[in-house]
């Protein structure tokens, strides 16, 4: 057992919440499986410690955005987030959105602010080069990009305060075609290295990231099962079947268990077939559905990845509602998997910092 599987818990379980959980940079979800707005600031997050930051982390991605104060070791002494997503900015108006929730850190303690996810493409403040694979944390730290942010009162009068970003990745030309994210090989970079291994990372745009026994990023292929369940649930023919109530883990287990055993081709229509032959109730179509989406991501994965056994576990990296509902889909599949803490990306920011020599530099431009 190396460090990863020590850092995760083997499980699978079903969550409530019939509708698709939502993923990593996302809102939140309570456990009923509704939906519910974060709070701007999350004072139960400071540590009582003597630990001195020297970092503000920020995860920006499409739906929600994230800030943290690390300290030398990785630990949160305090976070903060808000749901203005990359897309939900105005006019570019970046600054006004994070400011806010940094600004008081900044004055304090100086420290450098280092970005990652859609920040860091052609719709946020700044399209950074994509680094091709393999890829190492270092790779990335010798190509951040910068930009200035408005001075902020309580600094150096009249000077900017620099933004660093971390570049996304991207696959290479190959037969396979071109694949890019951004923010999940953050993700991926706060975890220990260790053996060569497949990780998972669900969400909107789900991930499947190989990574080597020297900490590479070899290769990844990303499958968009939570956007396309959004759109047959919301805004296709099979939504007028479907509606909202208690999940159901027998709907979601059938839905798996027959994307496993004959692939998505022919499948989708049967949730509409399932309700009108009274097979479901309405309420359990969209887990049935979920089950179908997932069952068919997992066995495309599996498919492509060829993962060497079905006992070493496969890390789950995303929201836990989230997490344990693969979890649950890879246990039909005989899969071993391990659910990872949620904040690996605040410790890939402050690895890709060190590597970089940010910890050393002024937090203003000079």
């Amino acid at each position: 057992m190396d460090q990863i599987d020590r850092l995760g818990s083997s499980r699978s379980r079903m969550t409530g919440g019939g509708f698709w959980p939502k993923a990593n940079g996302d809102r939140h979800m309570t456990k009923s499986g509704q939906r519910a707005d974060p709070p701007m600031r999350d004072a139960g997050a400071t540590q009582a410690c003597a630990d001195k930051p020297v970092l503000i982390g920020i995860d920006w991605g499409s739906s929600n955005l994230r800030v943290a104060l690390v300290d030398e070791h990785g630990g949160l002494m305090d976070r903060r987030e808000s749901p203005v997503g990359v897309f939900a900015v105005q006019e570019g108006h970046f600054a006004e959105a994070l400011l806010p929730l940094c600004a008081d850190w900044l004055v304090q303690h100086q420290v450098p602010l280092l970005a990652c996810g859609m920040i860091g493409s052609r719709q946020g403040i700044s399209d950074v080069p994509y680094v091709t694979c393999p890829a190492s944390a270092n790779d990335l730290a010798e190509r951040l990009g910068q930009v200035e942010l408005p001075p902020v009162d309580g600094l150096t009068p009249g000077q900017a305060v620099q933004l660093h970003i971390v570049a996304g990745l991207n696959t290479g030309s190959h037969a396979a075609g071109w694949d890019v994210l951004r923010g999940e090989e953050t993700q991926l970079f706060g975890l220990p290295d260790g053996a060569a291994r497949l990780f998972v990372l669900p969400g909107t745009h789900s991930k499947w990231m190989k990574r080597s026994g020297g900490g590479q990023i070899e290769t990844f292929q990303t499958y968009m099962t939570g956007e396309l369940f959004e759109l047959l649930r919301n805004h296709s023919s099979l939504s007028r079947v479907m509606s909202a109530g208690p999940a159901s883990p027998k709907a979601f287990q059938q839905g798996v268990a027959e994307a496993c055993a004959k692939g998505l081709e022919n499948l989708l229509f049967r949730v509409r077939t399932a309700g009108l032959m009274g097979r479901f109730q309405s309420h359990e179509l969209p887990d049935y559905l979920s089950g179908l989406l997932i069952g068919a991501e997992i066995k495309a994965g599996l498919s492509r990845f060829s993962p060497p056994d079905k006992h070493t576990p496969i890390p789950l990296l995303g929201s836990p509602e989230l997490t344990q509902r693969y979890a649950s889909a890879f246990a039909q599949f005989g899969q071993a998997v391990v659910e990872m803490p949620g904040d690996a990306v605040f410790n890939g920011l402050l690895r890709i910092a060190r590597a970089a020599g940010l910890l050393n530099r002024a937090t203003v431009a000079t």
